[in-house]
């Protein structure tokens, strides 16, 4: 079941995970590539940058959506 609206539950955190960790996989991916395959703080600091941004959004972009997947509209 959807969460309700201004309301979040444990799916959504879930799938916030997820969005996270495929956002962190292909930006880490980019990085790896572009960088010619040096790892450190500088190329791992965008990643994890857009992992948390990825997360974040999807989160509340939940939390503005009510159940029947309507954006910014209340619950009937």
């Amino acid at each position: 079941m959807r969460s309700k609206f201004l309301r979040l539950n444990g799916r959504d955190f879930i799938k916030g995970f997820i969005v996270a960790i495929l956002c962190t996989f292909l930006t880490g991916f980019y990085q790896l590539f572009a960088n010619e395959g040096i790892i450190n703080w500088i190329t791992l600091k965008p990643v994890v940058i857009a992992a948390i941004g990825s997360g974040v959004s999807y989160l509340t972009k939940n939390l503005l959506t009510n159940s029947k997947g309507q954006f910014m509209r209340k619950e009937r």
